[in-house]
Order: structure tokens, then C-alpha cells, then sequence
């Protein structure tokens, strides 16, 4: 995944996480660079991009703010300890 979309991506989670009202709009956008990091996680990382993918997936599919907001909180922490580990 390249450095742009992975800014993206975590610029989209966070505004999610902060403002929920924005999941809906946000969801089109976030997808397919969720898909993106999947497809190209580097060997031995694909777990880790798995989970991350799980985890803000959740966040879409829960309707109460609080399970969310955990979510979307667990795929933000890991994903930017991901691209800190495949950045170096």
C-alpha cells in the first residue's frame, strides 16, 4: 500500500472514530483501501492486516456507538503500528 493511501486510510478511521455521524459517508471511501492493505501485505504481515481489516469492518456493522467506537479504536492503534513495522 502506498504511503499517500495509507495516511488516507488512517485520516479516514480517525475521523470516523471522533465523529461516528461520518461512518456512513466515510465507509464508500475507507473499503477499498481496507482491501488494498490486505492485498498487499507484506509476507508474514497478513495476519495483522487481517485483523486491522476485521476490526474497522466492526465498526461499520455495529449500530451501538460504544461497541463502535472499540472497533474502530482497536484497528486505529493497530494500524498505525502496522505501518510503523512495514514503513521501516
Amino acid at each position: 500500500m502506498e504511503q499517500q493511501n495509507q495516511q488516507t486510510l488512517t485520516n479516514l478511521v480517525y475521523d470516523i472514530y471522533e465523529d461516528p455521524t461520518l461512518i456512513e459517508e466515510h465507509q464508500v471511501l475507507i473499503m477499498p483501501l481496507l482491501s488494498d492493505l490486505v492485498a498487499t501485505a507484506p509476507a508474514g504481515f497478513e495476519g495483522m492486516a487481517t485483523m486491522i481489516n476485521t476490526h474497522i469492518s466492526n465498526g461499520f456493522k455495529f449500530k451501538n456507538p460504544k461497541i463502535q467506537k472499540f472497533e474502530l479504536e482497536s484497528g486505529l492503534l493497530k494500524l498505525k503500528t502496522y505501518f510503523q513495522k512495514i514503513n521501516l
